[in-house]
């Protein structure tokens, strides 16, 4: 029993270490607050993580943009069929993209692996994505260092 003690400890640790998982640069992705289902495209030169929305509001509303960080927003998703609901969540910050400054959320994204669904949370900018291809581009904060895109 003492010499399979050790044995046991190295394969627990070799287990406790992540792996990495290769995705492919299109995704079929669930956003949990959405209770929608998005063909997403996996970006890992992006650092954020672009969702498509519009009917932003947020409550008691400031000016500039970076005093309504923390204070309740609702907004609309809506994926590439039209299919997303009304959301309320909270400001995490702001974000420029393509010139322009975008209010950010967390959202809880994930995608279906060996028939398990793995979610993470990511801050997501709220930008209206209508005529773009993809409604959902998923950047590096989502994908983290365990995710390969190929």
């Amino acid at each position: 029993m003492k010499k399979l003690l050790p044995i046991v400890f190295t394969l627990t640790a070799m287990v406790g270490f992540s792996q990495t998982m290769t995705l492919s640069p299109l995704e079929t992705v669930q956003v949990k607050e959405s209770n929608a289902f998005w063909k997403a495209k996996l970006d890992p030169e992006s650092d954020i993580t672009l969702i498509n929305s519009s009917s932003i509001a947020v409550m008691n509303a400031s000016f500039p943009m970076e005093k309504n960080v923390t204070k309740n927003i609702s907004f609309k998703l809506k994926n590439a069929d039209g299919k997303g609901r009304t959301v309320n969540a909270v400001v995490t910050g702001i974000q420029e993209w393509q010139g322009e400054k975008y209010y950010t959320v967390e959202l809880e994204i994930g995608v279906n692996v060996l028939s398990k669904w793995d979610y993470r949370k990511a801050d997501c900018v709220l930008v209206e994505l209508t005529d773009s291809e993809y409604k959902l581009i998923i950047g590096k904060n989502w994908l983290g260092d365990d995710i390969e895109v190929k």
